[in-house]
């Protein structure tokens, strides 16, 4: 615009100079065509001159300003852009590494500093497959980026991959990268943001192996249920007939060999139950302490005296929230396992602590929530396990032991009750150098009330009336039989449709004893809630071979209505039975406590130490 200006102006500069020049020429010569009018032309000819060259000069001192200007732009222009592009390598959550076509280094980021343990100052004119690449695995990489360059040159979107790396101090990185080239030139350069994704990638894994022990416990669940259906039947019918054939001896003994399949069978599916997390817990405060100095002296009692045992109990541990009798087995396999690893000999450590979880620390345990947990911790100084069946060895029925000597649920027990008390559990292990198992229990936040004992030898029946609901047909009638061998009145109910028609046709009856997995529309809990809503003095007493997710999800109307387990005997049943008829309750159906006593447990030790004694002492 300045220049087209000044054109106009020394335009109209000349054109007045020229008009000037003839009206002189012509007011001193007149008109025509003379010396006058030639000197005039010369004049503005020469003012023409005059005027191109200032315009000439203006313009290229105008030009050769914006040029500089442009330049001085250009220049911040550029100096902004780096200054954004190191803003953005310096913010960014990705380690970023810029090299050449040679792998020379040339720009190294704060987060590459903090992901290979490499400075900048050490990394810079490095060749980048020396720092972050294995040794053995150098030659194959230097292979692999030759090939990639090209590919990089075709793609211009870049392309992205995984790769291992290795730390400064040796320790391995799966990380994920993101590559580009650049060509500046007749140079190549590779910008790549690189992000560790070890965590990550450890996290699926755990996650897909929950899902398929979840599977797999889900399967185990069922058939474990339906197994102790058929068991229920089984050990019940099997005590008829051992009363009937007492005097046979033959046949007696036959009888005793059935009863002890089945209890083998129950054992059986009670850690099928424990791995698939469906078996009903009593949980209660347990000063873990105590459970673990009893344990070491039971293993130092039974114990080869090649192996050490050790203890290291934290006197300030807290007490922990799980059921004991569960817990009891779990330590005890857990140190059998130890014992079988440790042949020549060795040490088994006993070890408690407090831990306090964060969610990132709880979820890498599989524990449920963040919080306290008490850790318990048993190390051996064995064989180890290989870290090519590491994964597995929670697996039910997987095992190492010869074929005779292990069933494979022992590891899949612990895993399942620890994580059905809510608990995480992990395992190390190095080839020659041994295991460690930790578990991690919650923290117990309540006291709770023990249950009151029952004499064993006392089989005692009664004369109320009980409404029994149960699905299966042949369990119905087993229980039926007893409950009318025990002097009860029995109404049987096939399901709580049947149930509830007979509660609605006003029929009395003090006890509901039902089944909690049931098929049709309403299982056991909400049929017991329903009734128990209705008549609230109503006294109930639940079964079941697979009760863990109804008996957690009960409402408070039957909260704490005893569970009596399948399989179970004609004296089990009873005193449940006795049990939940015997408490005391108000009108409004709440169980009045009762002290707790421990007469029944002192009598019980008497009777223990006196059949001992009995044993031991010689005949005459």
């Amino acid at each position: 615009m300045e220049s087209r200006g000044l054109l106009t102006l020394a335009m109209a500069a000349q054109l007045v100079v020229t008009a000037a020049a003839l009206f002189a020429s012509y007011a001193v010569a007149g008109p025509g065509f003379g010396i006058a009018q030639v000197a005039a032309l010369i004049a503005t000819a020469a003012v023409a001159n005059v005027l191109v060259r200032l315009c000439t000069r203006a313009i290229e001192a105008s030009e050769h300003k914006r040029a500089a200007t442009q330049s001085a732009e250009l220049a911040q222009a550029r100096s902004d852009s780096a200054q954004m592009m190191q803003a953005v390598i310096k913010t960014a959550l990705d380690a970023f590494i810029q090299i050449d076509d040679s792998g020379a280094v040339l720009e190294w980021s704060f987060q590459a500093e903090a992901l290979t343990g490499w400075t900048r100052q050490e990394a810079l004119g490095a060749d980048a497959v020396d720092l972050i690449v294995a040794e053995p695995l150098r030659a194959a990489f230097r292979q692999r980026m030759a090939r990639l360059v090209p590919e990089l040159s075709d793609t211009p979107s870049g392309l992205r991959f995984e790769l291992n790396l290795i730390h400064r101090n040796g320790d391995q990185i799966l990380a994920e990268a993101s590559s580009t080239v650049l060509r500046l030139g007749g140079r190549v350069i590779v910008n790549t943001f690189v992000r560790d994704i070890t965590r990550k990638r450890a996290a699926e894994e755990q996650l897909v192996q929950s899902q398929k022990m979840e599977a797999v416990g889900q399967l185990t669940g069922g058939i474990a249920h339906e197994f102790n259906n058929m068991l229920t039947v089984i050990t019940g019918t099997i005590e008829i007939l051992a009363d009937a054939v007492r005097d046979n001896p033959p046949l007696a003994t036959i009888t005793k060999l059935i009863s002890e399949a089945a209890d083998r069978g129950a054992a059986l599916t009670s850690s099928l139950l424990s791995f698939a997390r469906k078996q009903a817990l009593q949980p209660a405060e347990i000063d873990v302490n105590q459970l673990l100095e009893e344990l070491a002296k039971l293993l130092l009692a039974t114990f080869d005296k090649k192996i050490e045992i050790v203890t290291r109990l934290d006197r300030n541990v807290w007490l922990a929230y799980a059921d004991r009798g569960q817990l009891s087995s779990a330590l005890l396999n857990l140190a059998i396992n130890a014992r079988d690893a440790m042949l020549e000999g060795g040490r088994l450590t006993l070890t408690t602590r407090n831990v306090v979880f964060g969610v990132r620390e709880a979820v890498a345990v599989g524990a449920g929530y963040a919080g306290d947990y008490v850790e318990i911790e048993i190390a051996d100084s064995g064989t180890g396990i290989p870290q090519a069946i590491l994964e597995r060895i929670f697996d039910p029925f997987f095992s190492t032991k010869e074929v005779g000597k292990g069933t494979g649920l022992g590891l899949s027990m612990v895993f399942g009750f620890v994580k059905q008390s809510g608990g995480g559990i992990k395992v190390a292990s190095e080839e020659g150098r041994g295991t460690i198992f930790t578990l991690y229990l919650p923290k117990a936040e309540m006291s709770a009330l023990r249950p009151t004992g029952y004499d064993d030898r006392k089989i005692v029946g009664g004369k109320e009336t009980v409404l029994c609901v149960e699905d299966d047909r042949d369990v119905r009638h087993y229980v039926t039989v007893q409950l009318e061998g025990l002097g009860y009145k029995v109404i049987p109910a096939a399901n709580a449709t049947e149930a509830l028609a007979i509660a609605a046709e006003g029929t009395p009856f003090d006890l509901l004893f039902t089944d909690i997995v049931m098929a049709g529309g309403m299982n056991g809990r909400e049929l017991a809630e329903q009734m128990v809503a209705a008549r609230p003095s109503l006294r109930v007493l639940f079964t079941s071979g697979y009760a863990y997710d109804s008996l957690h999800t009960q409402g408070r109307a039957t909260m704490g209505a005893p569970l009596l387990r399948k399989p179970y005997r004609k004296a089990e049943l009873a005193r449940m039975l006795r049990r939940s008829l015997d408490t005391a309750v108000d009108s409004a159906g709440d169980a009045i406590p009762t002290p707790y006593s421990v007469q029944a447990d002192v009598e019980a030790f008497l009777r223990r130490q006196a059949a001992e004694d009995d044993g031991t002492r010689p005949r005459k």
